[in-house]
Order: C-alpha cells, then sequence, then structure tokens
C-alpha cells in the first residue's frame, strides 16, 4: 500500500512538472440573421489565472478569432462590433488538454451606448432562443459537471434551479412548478424526441441516468413556462439540447472512468484541407464496483447500460450556411432475481415477490441543414428517426420463512422456494419520423419573424399480458391482455413567432401555434393474433388545439433592474400507453378518445443585477390545466399523478374532464462563477391542486409546498497552474404525500393499494433533507489535463421516505426510501 501511494505522489509530481499554453478560437454570428459579424474587437482577460494574463484581436472576413499561447485558467471575454450590443461573459475553463472553441451570436443595437469593457455585464444565462423572455435559462456542460450532485446530468443540473425539483433520488424525472414530469419536452438538435433515458419506463420522461453523454453539448436552454410558440406537444417545461461541433483544426480525445463506468470521446477534422469535423462518444457502465465495495445502490441486482453519440459537421462554402448529421442511442437492461435471495433484503426497488427482467433502447439519427439566403435570412430543415423500445417479463416466486435470524441488532427472514409462476410480459416499440423546418427573417435591428412547422409520424407496436391473481376479479389465475396494438399517429405543429424592440427598454415577443394530433388503431393488424368480433372496425380520433396564443415582454427599468411577462397557452397529446390500453377480457383499445391536456401560463418576473457577476430574480406564476384524463366512473384518479417512478399504471376508462391548477412564487440569489467562486440559492414555494371525476380538489402527488437548494464552490488556483475546485450543495422540499392503504386489495394485487377517497390526505413525517459534496483537482499538464473527482451523494446518509410499496408479509406494505450515502468518483483524461 505504501508503495502504491508513493507511486502515486511520484506521478503526480512529474505530471506537474509540465504545463502548456493553449489555443482559444471561436466565430461570431448576428443572432437574428446568422450572418457573420467581422471586425469585432475581442477580449480576452484571465483575472483568475496565475498571473494574470489579456490578450486581444479582431474578428476576420469569415468571422473568425483566435488567441494562441494562452495560459491555462478561468477567463473573461468581451466583444465590441459595430452596431452590436456588448458582450460579456466570464467563465471560460482553458486547460492544457483541449483546444477551447467558442460560438457567440450578438443582438444589434437600436442606440449605440456605453464603451467596451471586459467589465461587461455577465449574460451567463441568457437563453440561445432570445424569443424566450421568461422563465428560460441557458446551461452549460461546465454546470452539468460543477453543480455537486448533478452526476453530468442535464435533469438533475435542472433540479437545483427555481421551481424544478427531483420526484426520485434514483432517477432523473424533474417536476416543473408542480406539474406531472410528464409534461417536459425533450428537444435535440431541434427534433422532438423519446425519453432520452436509460431504464425508461413507458409513459415517463425520466431514468435513472442520461443516455446522453454532457461531453458533446454545446450551451442549451431549459424551459419552466410559458415557452415561445417553437415548442409545443408540452405543458409543463422543455430542454432543448445543442450538440457542439468538434474541433475541426486539431484531432483530440478524452477519456474518463469511475464507478459508474468508462467512457471515450474522439474529435476531429477530416482533412486539413477542410473545416468538417467529427465527434463520437461511446460509454459502457456496470455498477458490479458498487457491489463489490458493498455500496447500496437500491437493488440488489446489477444494472448495466451502455450509450454512443457523434456529429458530423460540414461547412458549406463562403459561409452560407451547414449540413451536419447526429445520433445518440443506448441500451440498459436489470434483472431482479428474487429467487435467488436466501434472506430478505433491505435494498429498495423491486417487488419482493416476483423475478423481473427489464430491458430498454433508444436511438435517435437525423440530420440538419442551415442556409444563409442572405445576411439578413436563412432556413433550417431538421429530420430525424427515433426508435425506443422497452420489454419485460416477471415471475412470480412462491416461497416459505424456514427461518429468522438476528444480525447486527437486526432480523432477516430466510426463505426456501417452492415455485416460479410467469406472471407478466410486454413489449413497447415505438419509432417515429420527424420533419422540423422553419424560415427566420430580419427585418431591421428592431424586429425579426420566425415561421415554421413540424410534423411527425409515429409507429407503435404496444403487446401486454398479465396474470390476474386476484380472486375477487374475473379471469382470476387467467392470463389477459392488455395491450395488444400495431398503432399509427401523426401530429403536426405550424408555428410563428415575431420579435419586435421598441426602443433599447422595451422588447415584445409574440407567437401563435396549433397543435394536431391524429391516432388510429386497426383491429385487423395487431402483433398478437385476437378474436375477430363482428363490430370490429378501424377506430381514428384526430385532436385539434386551436389557436395556441403565446407573448412575452421585457422592460428594462433601470441598468440594474428589469420586469417580465409571459403567457402561453399549450397543449399534449396523451401517451400511446394511454390511448391502447384495453380492459382485461376486452380486445379493442377502450381510450381511442382521448383528447389533448391543456394549459395556460401566466408569469412575471423582477431581475436585479446585484454587481458585475451577481443577480436576485423573483418570479411569479399562475396555470390553470384543463381536460386532463380523469376516470369515467367517480374516482379521484388523474394523468396529473403520473409521470415518475418505476411502476406502472393501468387505467381505466378515461375522459378529458379532469382539472388542475398550481401557482407559487421563486427567488433566485446568484453569483455567477467569477474570481474563482460562485454560488446559486433557489426557493420555490408553490400549491399544486387537481380535481379528479368525484370534483374534489385535492394536492397532487407532486405538491411538497416547497423546494430550496443552496450550492456553493471555491476554486483554488496553484502556481503551477493545477486548481482544486469544492463545492457543496443543501436540498430541501417539503415531506411527501401518501394516500393510505386498502389492506384487503393489496393483498390481493400484490402492490400497494390507496383507498382512493382519501388521495393525498396524508404526509410522511419528514421532510427531504439531502447534503451533497463534490470535490475535483485538475492537473495542467503538458499536451494533457487530468481530473479527479469525488462526488459523495447524501453525504449524512438522510433517510428520506419515497413512498409505501408491497411485501408479501403481513401488513403487507412497508417504507421505501431514497437512495441513502452515494460516493462516486472519476478520473478524466483530455489530450
Amino acid at each position: 500500500m505504501k508503495k502504491a501511494l508513493l507511486f502515486f505522489t511520484l506521478l503526480m509530481l512529474g505530471i506537474q512538472l509540465f504545463s502548456q499554453n493553449q489555443i482559444v478560437r471561436g466565430t461570431l454570428r448576428d443572432k437574428e440573421s446568422q450572418s457573420i459579424i467581422t471586425g469585432a474587437k475581442i477580449f480576452f482577460e484571465g483575472p483568475v489565472t496565475n498571473p494574470p494574463a489579456s490578450f486581444e484581436t479582431t474578428s476576420n472576413e469569415k468571422g473568425e478569432f483566435v488567441f494562441t499561447e494562452v495560459p491555462v485558467g478561468r477567463y473573461a471575454i468581451a466583444i465590441e462590433a459595430k452596431d452590436y450590443q456588448i458582450f460579456g461573459t466570464n467563465n471560460i475553463v482553458v486547460t492544457s488538454g483541449k483546444e477551447v472553441i467558442l460560438h457567440y451570436e450578438l443582438e444589434q443595437i437600436i442606440e449605440k451606448v456605453g464603451e467596451v469593457s471586459i467589465k461587461a455585464k455577465s449574460k451567463g444565462d441568457k437563453p440561445n432562443n432570445d424569443a424566450a423572455l421568461i422563465s428560460a435559462r441557458l446551461f452549460t456542460v461546465d454546470e452539468t459537471d460543477r453543480f455537486a450532485g448533478s452526476r453530468g446530468d442535464p435533469a438533475r443540473m435542472a433540479s437545483n434551479f427555481a421551481g424544478v425539483q427531483g420526484a426520485d433520488d434514483s432517477r432523473n424525472d424533474i417536476v416543473v412548478r408542480g406539474n406531472s414530469p410528464q409534461g417536459i419536452l425533450w428537444r435535440l438538435e431541434g427534433i422532438d424526441i423519446p425519453n432520452p433515458n436509460h431504464f425508461a419506463i413507458p409513459g415517463t420522461t425520466g431514468g435513472s441516468v442520461s443516455i446522453i453523454n454532457n461531453k458533446i453539448l454545446g450551451n442549451s436552454d431549459f424551459f419552466t413556462g410559458a415557452f415561445p410558440a417553437e415548442y409545443g406537444n408540452a405543458n409543463a417545461g422543455a430542454f432543448d439540447l445543442k450538440l457542439r461541433n468538434g474541433n475541426n483544426k486539431k484531432r483530440e480525445y478524452s477519456s474518463q472512468i469511475g464507478l459508474l463506468g468508462a467512457d471515450v470521446l474522439v474529435e476531429g477534422y477530416f482533412n486539413k484541407k477542410s473545416s468538417a469535423s467529427y465527434m463520437a462518444t461511446y460509454r459502457y457502465s456496470t455498477l458490479s464496483l458498487f457491489s463489490a465495495l458493498k455500496i447500496p445502490i437500491g437493488t440488489d441486482a446489477v444494472p448495466n447500460y451502455q450509450d454512443y453519440s457523434c456529429k458530423l459537421n460540414f461547412p458549406l462554402k463562403n459561409n452560407k450556411g451547414n449540413l451536419s448529421f447526429f445520433g445518440i442511442g443506448g441500451s440498459s437492461e436489470i434483472d431482479i432475481n428474487i429467487s435467488n435471495q436466501k434472506e430478505s433484503s433491505s435494498e429498495l426497488y423491486g417487488d419482493n415477490d416476483r423475478d423481473q427482467y427489464f430491458a430498454s433502447k433508444m436511438h435517435v439519427w437525423g440530420t440538419g441543414f442551415q442556409y444563409n439566403m442572405n445576411k439578413n435570412s436563412y432556413v433550417k430543415v431538421s429530420a430525424a428517426m427515433t426508435w425506443q423500445s422497452v420489454n419485460a417479463h416477471h415471475e412470480l416466486v412462491f416461497r416459505h420463512v424456514s427461518n429468522t435470524i438476528i444480525r447486527n441488532g437486526k432480523s432477516f427472514l430466510q426463505y426456501k422456494q417452492d415455485s416460479l409462476v410467469p406472471n407478466m410480459g410486454y413489449t413497447f416499440d415505438t419509432k417515429t419520423y420527424g420533419v422540423h423546418a422553419f424560415y427566420n427573417k430580419k427585418f431591421s435591428a428592431k424586429s425579426s419573424i420566425r415561421a415554421g412547422i413540424q410534423a411527425t409520424e409515429y409507429r407503435f407496436t404496444l403487446l401486454d399480458s398479465g396474470l390476474n391473481f386476484n380472486p375477487d376479479k374475473p379471469l382470476f389465475w387467467k392470463f389477459s391482455t392488455r395491450w395488444n396494438a400495431n398503432g399509427n399517429a401523426f401530429m403536426l405543429i405550424p408555428y410563428v413567432q415575431w420579435k419586435y424592440k421598441f426602443s433599447p427598454a422595451i422588447t415584445l415577443s409574440a407567437g401563435i401555434q396549433m397543435q394536431t394530433y391524429a391516432i388510429t388503431f386497426d383491429p385487423a393488424n395487431t402483433p398478437m393474433a385476437r378474436k375477430t368480433l363482428v363490430s370490429d372496425k378501424k377506430i381514428s380520433n384526430t385532436s385539434n388545439s386551436g389557436p395556441l396564443l403565446r407573448l412575452g415582454a421585457r422592460y428594462q427599468l433601470t441598468k440594474r433592474d428589469a420586469l417580465n411577462l409571459g403567457l402561453g397557452m399549450h397543449s399534449q397529446n396523451q401517451s400511446a400507453y394511454v390511448y391502447y390500453f384495453q380492459k382485461p377480457g376486452n380486445n379493442t383499445p377502450h381510450n381511442m378518445n382521448m383528447g389533448l391536456s391543456r394549459s395556460n401560463h401566466a408569469v412575471l418576473g423582477w431581475d436585479h443585477q446585484l454587481g458585475k457577476s451577481s443577480r436576485i430574480k423573483v418570479e411569479t406564476y399562475y396555470q390553470s390545466l384543463s381536460n386532463l384524463p380523469t376516470e369515467l366512473k367517480s374516482s379521484s384518479f388523474s394523468l396529473a399523478n403520473t409521470g415518475s417512478g418505476f411502476s406502472r399504471f393501468f387505467p381505466d376508462s378515461l375522459q378529458n374532464a379532469g382539472k388542475g391548477y398550481n401557482y407559487g412564487m421563486e427567488l433566485t440569489v446568484e453569483k455567477f462563477f467569477s474570481k474563482g467562486f460562485y454560488y446559486l440559492a433557489s426557493l420555490s414555494v408553490f400549491d399544486a391542486q387537481y380535481q379528479g371525476s368525484d370534483t374534489v380538489w385535492r394536492s397532487s402527488d407532486f405538491n411538497t409546498n416547497y423546494a430550496a437548494n443552496v450550492l456553493v464552490a471555491r476554486e483554488f488556483v496553484f502556481k503551477n497552474k493545477n486548481s482544486l475546485n469544492i463545492g457543496g450543495k443543501m436540498t430541501f422540499a417539503g415531506a411527501r404525500r401518501f394516500s393510505p392503504v386498502d389492506s384487503v386489495a393489496t393483498k390481493n394485487e400484490r402492490e400497494y393499494i390507496e383507498i382512493g377517497t382519501l388521495k393525498n390526505t396524508k404526509r410522511f413525517g419528514s421532510p427531504y433533507r439531502r447534503f451533497d459534496i463534490r470535490i475535483a483537482y485538475r492537473i495542467n499538464a503538458k499536451r494533457v489535463s487530468h481530473e479527479i473527482a469525488f462526488d459523495f451523494v447524501n453525504v449524512t446518509n438522510m433517510k428520506n421516505v419515497l413512498k409505501y410499496s408491497y411485501v408479501d408479509t403481513k401488513p403487507f406494505f412497508r417504507e421505501t426510501y431514497q437512495l441513502g450515502f452515494l460516493p462516486l468518483f472519476y478520473y478524466k483524461l483530455n489530450f
């Protein structure tokens, strides 16, 4: 052990003997028209470098700029271009292992004010989409890595923002302003995509691990309400993810290994005469190392997953645009074998009465084309094919208790197995073919317009059958088919978005959108043979949203203060999971008549700039939900409560009659990363209510009433150019709600069954609390950078109650908990 420590110490000392300067380069374009900006002055300063460094250059005829021999460290940049607003940001990390490639889009000014200075106000969170004037935020790759507990995951990172909270520590489902996670839209390179997560359950938008590797992401947008008209089919929020281009001047590589697995990234140019580039990643992960180290992760089983991503970019001649090809995808599987367990287990997930085998896949392959027609207008077309497949089967384990033992003061049951009985299996497969095209026209520095259309074809294959082991229901101990459809659907979303600047202080963004969704079931085309009925006929349903208006406004009251307003009408179709379900004993889907759910958003906000890199942001909102699916019979059920966790639900006959509302206030106090320090404190106070078909107003499953996060980090830069980053995060949220148990139904159905009339009338005793710590050390060696990081999730091992779940012994349910202490580490190498 001593020899190993000595070797590691000498290795680190040897690495630190070398350091290297780096190249920083980038491009400048007009934000509205995408035309290049020449002759701009770029100032690059390193107040955090040791010693401080300063550079200045001018963009060339291609809108490009370059700095050479830049010492490693954190830098600030300011850009001055004729007739454009001064741009500044202060969190650019230069390491020895990779070139820094920047891309900035500048806004033209109506009146030229101010002089250029590196002290320009930070615009670190202004979204890419300039039509978003409220409830929108830009997030960076650096944030997905830097925020303690984020694990490089965009969704987990977003849960730090005001109005956003996680639904389950073991998954990255996010609750935006009290809405179901089902209301989240995922978009990649301009195309709406299915759930981009490993271990995804049908009808959800989250999973255990993101398929999207954060190393390939460019600066992306996240919306929490009243989003612009080009975003449709979502009632809660939206991720608009961008993939960065590979380095088109140098071939570079990156690798990472840690407790979650290993990945590799390659990028570079095709040939030195071309500006084309490629980039590709591959990640393979097995959590078997956790088992070896006896670290609890929520299940005795070992999850496995792998994923990839790639992008090829081919710029057109004379800066006329570009052609790109991109892809992401992944597969995951887990086998939970209760029959192999000889003793009771304290692990979280997986019912304790059955073996479960689960697998999921997701792929997106697409292309994008942008053509700059002239200096004031361009067209952009994105097209993609997506595929998502989820399959599982379960076997009931019949066993009896043979003994009870005491170990470390805890009681454990010892089992003897009697038999295994197959009880469930399903395959859900969805393919889509989508196109998104728009035309963008800049009329002047004051006015611009974007008009576009999205068209998506869906092809579904859904097959599921289950064993009825409830003696109180028909078909006792027989299999019945619950899904059996080869379905088709088509969605069309045209939109127009207009932006107008009345003055430097007043900006208006207005838009209109419409959504049409048509879905079909053909009884003559099913994956499994079915009994033909005389009444069989093709079932089709078309839903139209009508005009959906969007409005955003910003009024710059003073140099430091701004008021923002957002209004939006939104709609969303139901998942195929809901449309094609058929009751046991029937052979035709009974929810094909479902229409679109609706929500109307109103948001008012205030931004106050505290200093050069700090601010306070307050937003208050009201959301009215309507046309939510509820049961035809009188009950407390509503789709407003679904969309998170690993459990499925089985919808009865539904109607679009449910209502709901969310209102609240959000506070953000933030210091962007500058002078080696940052903090982010967010507080959300809200109420989320819904109404089932019994017309009783109740708190939704996601109504915790409050959520708060405090993040802080300090970076220490040493004389040898290496850096140490230490950060922490504290999270607080109100206690989760639950419904009292129906003991008889729970025993018969072998799952926790609520008393519907008492839905969400109880709360678990303690509020949610969690403390995370992240420590990262970066070594800048010659042509190589190393990073070693430790992420300690739930350092205090707080037992936060998640839910009640079924067990096969009295009282037939138990508390299950969120993840306990989870130590993670990784070693990353860039060269």
